[in-house]
């Protein structure tokens, strides 16, 4: 080969091998930059406590009624998504029929059941508040629980 190839080649192999380290710290220092922003990201309990103005015998409070609430909920969560479950099995049975008819009966019952302890909750998580938490609690809750994107609870 001659001279020149070689000074191109050379020339290629330098141009490759700076953009694969440019790559390199552009990559690392993009994973840095996202950790740093998961560890900053508050769970949704925290934000609310900071928002009310709870104090730390109220957050104590809160915490443990979360907690209890939570257990409680499992159970029926669990029994809706089952009975979802088993509907969507079923994609073969024509809508009227009446095991179609029992199953969405029992999701609607067991759905209303849910939503009827989630509200008796937040009354009680609101008794807890003073009046001026109670005020930004009637905003903030309801914000809360028509969030977009809510995804599975916890």
């Amino acid at each position: 080969m001659n001279q020149s190839k070689y000074k191109w080649i050379l020339f290629l192999v330098a141009v490759l091998l700076i953009s694969n380290v440019f790559l390199a710290i552009f990559l690392f220092s993009s994973k840095e930059k996202k950790t740093d922003s998961n560890k900053k990201r508050e769970s949704p309990s925290t934000i609310i406590y900071k928002e009310l103005g709870l104090t730390n015998q109220q957050i104590d409070t809160f915490k443990t009624n979360k907690d209890l609430f939570f257990k409680d909920m499992r159970p029926i969560w669990d029994e809706i998504k089952n009975l979802k479950d088993s509907l969507y099995g079923h994609m073969d049975v024509d809508s009227k029929d009446s095991s179609i008819q029992l199953l969405t009966a029992a999701i609607s019952q067991k759905t209303k059941e849910a939503d009827l302890k989630m509200y008796q909750h937040f009354v009680e998580m609101r008794k807890l508040c003073t009046s001026e938490q109670q005020v930004r609690f009637d905003t903030i809750i309801p914000k809360f629980l028509n969030r977009s994107g809510r995804g599975n609870r916890r």
